[in-house]
């Protein structure tokens, strides 16, 4: 004999087929709208290191809440070298950073 499902039963069984939505990866290279590939206008972003025309980072650990991310380690601006915490977001389609507690850079456009 078959028995028909609860309703309980149906939603758990939608629910199961019904993927994730995972946030977009901010791998890549971001620019000033229009200004993708000149200097002094992108930002390198790997998963696990960031980077610009005048300085580099390299991070130990990576922190994910939505479409915000936040990587924790060491940034080198000219010769100096500094502990830093870069925070990146991502708003309709663009990027905005800082450094620490700088002032928020961006929006920034993904280049191809």
């Amino acid at each position: 004999m078959v028995r028909p499902l609860g309703a309980s039963a149906v939603a758990i069984a939608i629910g199961l087929c019904v993927p994730a939505v995972a946030a977009e990866s901010l791998v890549g290279t971001w620019a000033t709208p229009g200004r993708c590939g000149r200097p002094l206008s992108t930002v390198d972003i790997r998963p696990m290191g960031f980077s610009g025309e005048d300085f580099f980072c390299d991070f130990k650990s990576v922190d994910r809440q939505g479409n915000t991310v936040r990587w924790r380690g060491q940034c080198t601006f000219g010769a100096d070298r500094e502990a830093a915490t870069v925070t990146a977001r991502l708003a309709k389609g663009m990027l905005s950073y800082r450094i620490n507690r700088d002032g928020w850079n961006g929006p920034l456009q993904r280049c191809r």
